[in-house]
């Protein structure tokens, strides 16, 4: 019976570590670098990787999806120039960064159904209550 247990024991180790060992696997066919923080990531995959997540999220048709990764990508390389020129002025950096992604969101608008705008929104508040629960973030900002 002992035996029995520490075999079971061996397996379930092993095989835990062979489905973690698949998770690289997938996103390397999934197109996303191994390892790769989101600040790592260049513009071009930023904008694939959310065209992609919008298109599964939203049920895009492969023109929206193209649309909509034309419009991250140019927005994308605007914030860029933003944060390349505004280095020392956090604050007016952070606005006209919010006022960036207010104007990318209404053109995105024009690309989507009136249902899919509404899961959108829908998926836009989850996040931000999501990001406003981290307790990194509120230490951060000097709220924990």
């Amino acid at each position: 019976m002992k035996k029995l247990t520490i075999t079971l024991i061996g397996v379930m180790v092993a095989a835990t570590s062979l489905m973690a060992q698949d998770e690289p696997a997938k996103e390397m066919q999934e197109g996303r670098r191994h390892g790769a923080h989101r600040s790592q990531m260049t513009s071009e995959e930023r904008s694939q990787q959310k065209t992609e997540r919008l298109k599964e999220e939203l049920n895009l048709t492969d023109e929206q999806a193209s649309q909509l990764e034309q419009i991250h990508l140019k927005y994308a390389e605007q914030r860029k120039a933003l944060h390349e020129a505004e280095k020392g002025k956090r604050e007016e950096h952070r606005e006209q960064m919010k006022a960036l992604s207010s104007e990318q969101r209404e053109e995105m608008k024009t690309a989507l159904t009136e249902e899919q705008v509404a899961r959108m929104d829908e998926l836009h508040e989850e996040r931000m209550k999501k990001r406003q629960s981290r307790p990194e973030n509120r230490q951060r900002h000097g709220r924990g």
